[in-house]
């Protein structure tokens, strides 16, 4: 473990616009930070993951509602270490966030004077693992010591994680293609060389999808970062972004950047557990696998015949119906009558009254000392509501949701809008 804390550094990408979960995401914080199975942010399973592992250095790139990372990480313990923050006024890609994590005050600023250089030194080891912050995954510290030995012992410049996706759904994803790979065992079942790679083409040849954690050699970064350029592709030769431009020149596919041919991109496929949590939608799928426990979490409650449950819970058992699994949080209140579950996650606090029946969704614990909203709602689900396939996120719910999203601005208002919106 000492030769990891030592050689790799972890640079966690948490700064993304999320638009597709707004309103959740513009009234509470960021995606990174949405609460896995009643409390634990997607971002902090990475940050647990990586100190198990041993690494020494982790930070992460923020841009909007950034104070919520800090409340949320100063306001509670790690299992290890801290975390440190890269603030970004403007995004500079995928590439420009680990350049400016690794590189620190070495970084090329590319939007003077307006940017400012990271407050921590370039770092002094040889390897960069960068994780997308809103990813969830079974992938873990043993995972990331088997990675680490094929990244080393292949000599690659890059490697990159893929995991096999439906063929009906590869053109939503970047996919690559080996050259040839060799068969391992385990959940990292190949290890190749990449000899190309298609950004969300339907008629890739391959199904294997960049899973957005990246293995990276410090030279190769030192490298790009003098070509890297504005997040913008109205810019003259664009170079920010890792699957539009990264990937091409590390191909030999980008015309106006040429590489050394011995930066080479490697790739191991990986046929654990993995969402990319892009959509409202994906977000209560990954609970359900929550709580089938094929996605591992280690979740703070108590397990019990029906799921979870917190502590201080009021429930009637003869009363009340529980179709598992469900996870009931610390404080609830189900009164007689109810019916909670399927595949329901009621978080800390909330109150479901009488003949109301709670299934496919996600409720919300108060979070209003993370978003720093001055106003809370109340936490209830009203007499014979019906809720199905919805995230609650807090209020007083009063008519039935069905792929709902219910949402409160700072001021207390309340926003219901379809899931899909």
């Amino acid at each position: 473990m000492n030769s990891i804390k030592n050689d790799v550094k972890a640079t966690i990408l948490a700064a993304g616009l999320g638009k597709r979960m707004n309103p959740l995401s513009s009234d509470y914080f960021p995606k990174p930070l949405f609460p896995l199975g009643g409390d634990i942010p997607m971002v902090e399973t990475w940050v647990n993951k990586l100190a198990n592992w041993g690494v020494g250095e982790i930070s992460m790139n923020l841009c909007v509602l950034r104070d919520t990372f800090k409340r949320h990480f100063g306001s509670r313990p790690l299992q290890n270490g801290t975390v440190r923050f890269l603030d970004e006024e403007i995004p500079t890609g995928t590439l420009g966030g680990i350049c400016k994590q690794a590189l620190g005050d070495r970084a090329k600023l590319v939007y003077q004077p307006e940017e400012t250089r990271p407050d921590f030194p370039k770092f002094s080891g040889t390897t960069i693992l960068a994780p997308s912050g809103d990813i969830v995954s079974n992938f873990d510290a043993a995972d990331l010591q088997r990675m680490y030995e094929i990244h080393k012992s292949v000599g690659a410049a890059m490697t990159m994680v893929l995991t096999p996706v439906p063929w009906e759904m590869r053109g939503e994803y970047g996919t690559a293609i080996f050259g040839s790979a060799e068969d391992l065992d385990g959940a990292i079942s190949k290890s190749g060389e990449i000899v190309d790679f298609l950004e969300k083409d339907p008629n890739s040849p391959s199904n294997l999808n960049n899973a957005s954690i990246y293995m990276i050699d410090m030279a190769l970064l030192e490298y790009l970062d003098p070509f890297r350029t504005q997040c913008s592709l109205d810019v003259e030769n664009p170079f920010y972004d890792f699957g539009k431009h990264v990937f091409p020149a590390l191909l030999g596919k980008l015309d106006y950047i040429q590489l050394p041919k011995e930066f080479k991109l490697w790739g191991i496929q990986y046929d654990g557990e993995w969402f990319d949590v892009g959509r409202k939608r994906d977000y209560i799928e990954v609970h359900k696998n929550i709580l089938k426990k094929e996605l591992r979490l280690p979740l703070q409650y108590d397990e019990f015949e029906g799921g979870y449950i917190g502590r201080n819970v009021s429930i009637d058992v003869t009363s009340t119906t529980i179709i598992p699994p469900v996870l009931i949080g610390n404080d609830c209140v189900i009164k007689p009558g109810a019916t909670i579950g399927p595949f329901a996650v009621i978080g800390d606090g909330w109150t479901v009254e009488e003949n109301s029946q709670v299934a496919n969704s996600v409720l919300w614990k108060d979070y209003s000392v993370i978003s720093g909203k001055n106003h809370h709602a109340a936490s209830i689900i009203r007499n014979g509501i019906t809720v199905n396939g919805s995230i609650v996120g807090e209020g007083i719910v009063e008519t039935d949701l069905f792929e709902k999203v219910v949402s409160a601005a700072n001021d207390g208002t309340v926003t219901t809008v379809d899931l899909d919106w």
